[in-house]
C-alpha cells in the first residue's frame, strides 16, 4: 500500500515531474512553472487595468456635481460582444493594448467638452473602449494562474479597483474645490477638468506593461496548438524561478483534446449558440442576473453618493431625519429659489467632507477585496457571493430609513461593499468556460452588469427626489433574491466534462 501511494505522490508531485518528463499534459507544465515574480507582475499590470476601468467608469461622479452648472447637467450598449469576440480570436493581450490607447485619448477629449451633448458623446466612446479591458482582464489573469490560485488571483486583482475609491476622492480633494478658472480659446479651464486629465496614468502604465508580457498561454494552446504554447511556459517557468528559457523541463506539451479554437465569424456564432444550450446555458443565465444585481446596486448607487454625501453635509437641518428627507429637502428649496427669482437658478457647493468619507470607503472595499482573497478557497466562492449580497441588500434598506445621517452613511458604505462579490462571481464563472469562449462570456457578463449600472443610476435619477425610500428598498431587496440563483449553479466538473466531450479545451 505504501509503494503504491509513493508512486502516485511521484506521479502528481511537480519537483518529481520536473526530473522525470520530458512530456507532459498542459496543466502540468503550467503547474511547473510555478508561482512567483511573472505571477505576481501579471497581478499588478492586471490591477491598474482594473483600476483604470475603474477610475474611468467612477469618476464622472465626482464631475457630475461640479461641472452641473456649467454643463447644464440634470439627473441624467455595447460594444463587449465584438470585444469578446476579437479577444478570443486574437488573443487577451492584443486587444486589450491599443483599446486601453485610445480610451485614454477619448478620455482626455472629453474633458475639452463645453456642452452636456459633446461630453455624453465621448465619454460613450471612452466606455466603449474601456469594456475592451473591464472584462477581457479576468480571463487573462485567470489563464495566466493555476486552478488553486485563480480564484484568490481575481480577488487580489480586483482589490485595485478599491483603489480608486481611494486615489478619484482624494484628487478631488485637491483639485476640484479650487476656486480659479482661466479661458482658453473656446472653453474655461476649470478645476473639474484637471481632475479629469489624471484617469488614463494607469492605462498607460498598465500599456506599457503589457508590452513585457506574453499572451495567455491557453489561448495560445487552444487557437494554435501545444507547440506555440510552450516557449511562454518556459519563459513563465524563467521568470519564477530565476533560470533560463532553456532549463525548462517540459520538451513537448501533449494535447488533452481533440479539436482546438477555430477562428472566423461561422466559428463565433458557433460558440454563441454553445451559450445559450445546456450545459452552458445555466451558467449565462445566473450569471448574468447575478452580475446585473451586483451592478445595479454597487455602480448604480456609487454614482449618486458623492452628490447624497454632498447633500447630507450641507443639510441645515437641526432634526435627525433621513437622507431621503435631506434629498427632498434640497429639491424642494431649489424648486422655491427658482421659482421666486423667475429664473433657472443654479449654485455648486461641493463640501470638502464629501472627499475623506470616500477615501475612507474605498479603504473598506480595499480590506474587503483582500479578506475575499484570503478566504475564498476556505469559505467557498458562492457562500462568501450569496453572504456579500444579501448583507449589502439589507443594508441598503437600512440606508434610506434610519433617522440619523452618520449612520446612513455608514451603511451607505457597507451597501457599496456589494460590488465587491463581483470578482467572486468573475472566479466562478471562469471555472465554467472553455478558453474558446472565456472572453466572450466574461465580456457579455460584464455588459449585463453595465446594463445593470445604467437602469440602477438611472432609476435612482428619476427617483431619489420623489421616492427615494421606494428605490433603496427595491436595490436591496432585488440584489438579495437574486443569491437564489445560485442554489441551481451547476457542478463545474460536470460543466467541463460536457464541453470536453464536444473537442473544447480549458
Amino acid at each position: 500500500m505504501g509503494n503504491i501511494t509513493a508512486q502516485i505522490k511521484s506521479v502528481t508531485d511537480p519537483e518529481s515531474v520536473a526530473r522525470k518528463k520530458t512530456e507532459a499534459t498542459f496543466e502540468d507544465a503550467v503547474e511547473l512553472t510555478g508561482h512567483g515574480k511573472f505571477n505576481n507582475f501579471v497581478l499588478l499590470t492586471c490591477g491598474l487595468i482594473l483600476l483604470n476601468v475603474s477610475m474611468e467608469s467612477v469618476g464622472i461622479s465626482y464631475v457630475i456635481t461640479a461641472a452641473e452648472c456649467e454643463l447644464d447637467l440634470g439627473s441624467i450598449v455595447s460594444t463587449s460582444f465584438l470585444w469578446g469576440f476579437l479577444g478570443d480570436r486574437y488573443g487577451r493581450r492584443a486587444v486589450m493594448t491599443p483599446a486601453m490607447l485610445a480610451s485614454v485619448a477619448f478620455s482626455l477629449a472629453s474633458s475639452f467638452a463645453t456642452n452636456v451633448w459633446t461630453i455624453l458623446v465621448l465619454r460613450i466612446l471612452t466606455g466603449c473602449l474601456v469594456s475592451a479591458s473591464s472584462a477581457t482582464v479576468y480571463a487573462y489573469l485567470g489563464e495566466m494562474h493555476v486552478k488553486s490560485r485563480r480564484a484568490a488571483a481575481i480577488a487580489w486583482g480586483s482589490a485595485f479597483i478599491s483603489f480608486s475609491f481611494i486615489i478619484l476622492p482624494g484628487l478631488a480633494w485637491l483639485i476640484i474645490p479650487g476656486e480659479w478658472s482661466w479661458q482658453w480659446g473656446w472653453m474655461t479651464i476649470a478645476p473639474w477638468r484637471v481632475f479629469m486629465w489624471f484617469w488614463g496614468l494607469p492605462a498607460l502604465v498598465a500599456s506599457a506593461a503589457l508590452l513585457s508580457l506574453p499572451e495567455s498561454p491557453r489561448h495560445v494552446l487552444a487557437t494554435k496548438g501545444p507547440d506555440a504554447a510552450l516557449p511562454i511556459l518556459a519563459r513563465m517557468y524563467a521568470w519564477n524561478k530565476g533560470k533560463t528559457v532553456d532549463s525548462f523541463p517540459v520538451s513537448k506539451i501533449t494535447a488533452s483534446t481533440t479539436e482546438s479554437c477555430r477562428s472566423g465569424f461561422g466559428e463565433a456564432l458557433r460558440n454563441i449558440s454553445l451559450m445559450v444550450r445546456p450545459p452552458l446555458a445555466r451558467c449565462v443565465l445566473i450569471s448574468h442576473v447575478s452580475m446585473f444585481a451586483v451592478f445595479m446596486l454597487s455602480s448604480g448607487l456609487y454614482m449618486w453618493v458623492p452628490d447624497i454625501l454632498n447633500n447630507i453635509l450641507n443639510s441645515k437641518s437641526e432634526q435627525s431625519i433621513t437622507i431621503c428627507q435631506i434629498i427632498h429637502n434640497k429639491f424642494k428649496a431649489a424648486q422655491n429659489v427658482t421659482h421666486d427669482a423667475g429664473y433657472h437658478y443654479c449654485r455648486t457647493d461641493v463640501s470638502v467632507g464629501v472627499f475623506p468619507i470616500s477615501m475612507g470607503m474605498g479603504a473598506m472595499f480595499a480590506i474587503v477585496y483582500l479578506a475575499i482573497g484570503f478566504f475564498i478557497d476556505k469559505i467557498g466562492k458562492k457562500t462568501l457571493h450569496c453572504s456579500i449580497l444579501i448583507f449589502c441588500g439589507a443594508a441598503t434598506i437600512g440606508a434610506a430609513f434610519v433617522p440619523q445621517g452618520g449612520l446612513a452613511t455608514v451603511l451607505l458604505v457597507l451597501s457599496l461593499c456589494c460590488g465587491c462579490a463581483g470578482s467572486i462571481l468573475a472566479a466562478i464563472a471562469v471555472d465554467v468556460f472553455p478558453t474558446c469562449l472565456r472572453a466572450m462570456a466574461m465580456c457579455l457578463m460584464y455588459m449585463v452588469g453595465r446594463a445593470g449600472a445604467a437602469v440602477g443610476s438611472n432609476l435612482l435619477g428619476a427617483t431619489l427626489d420623489r421616492h427615494c425610500q421606494l428605490a433603496f428598498s427595491f436595490l436591496g431587496i432585488f440584489t438579495m433574491c437574486s443569491t437564489i440563483l445560485m442554489l441551481f449553479w451547476p457542478a463545474p466538473e460536470h460543466v467541463r466534462r460536457k464541453m470536453e466531450e464536444k473537442g473544447l479545451s480549458y
